[in-house]
């Protein structure tokens, strides 16, 4: 079941929380970088995104989850995230679907990841998304621009 999450609420933002450490530690090590920004996001910070949470739960737990902001006719998806004791059973498959279905009028969505996290680009590539530039962070992490016309 998937259904929108409010991070201001601190209980879902602690749960959230985990989730982004377990799924972004993850993909630190295909990247061979721990300075990824969701791994240093404190319940705090968390609370103070704008983005629009949705989570996905099994059996009462959340397994998975999906934020992204729209910025006129463009979804920008912030994160997309899965346990990894739940990698391969179409959760992310599932959120990024629905989160293109709440957006409706958008045309295009736009996402970003490590250019070494082949996993995470095969499954972007998967789902119709190409790649359009890579950019180098403060935190010396490249990252790949995948978009998708909607």
């Amino acid at each position: 079941m998937i259904m929108e999450l409010n991070v201001t609420d601190r209980e879902t933002a602690v749960q959230v929380l985990r989730l982004q450490q377990r799924a972004y530690a993850v993909e630190a090590q295909i990247i061979g970088n721990t300075a990824l920004p969701p791994l240093r996001d404190t319940v705090d910070t968390l609370q103070q995104y704008t983005e629009r949470f949705f989570g996905y739960f099994r059996d009462g737990q959340l397994v998975g989850a999906i934020a992204y902001e729209r910025d006129g006719q463009t979804l920008f998806l912030c994160r997309l995230m899965v346990d990894p004791d739940c990698f391969r059973q179409g959760i992310a498959s599932a959120l990024l679907d629905f989160a293109i279905e709440q957006e409706p009028s958008a045309s295009n969505i736009i996402v970003t990841t490590g250019s070494s996290n082949a996993p995470a680009i095969r499954f972007y590539e998967r789902h119709g998304f190409y790649a359009t530039e890579r950019i180098q962070t403060p935190e010396e992490i490249e990252l790949i621009t995948l978009v998708k016309g909607i």
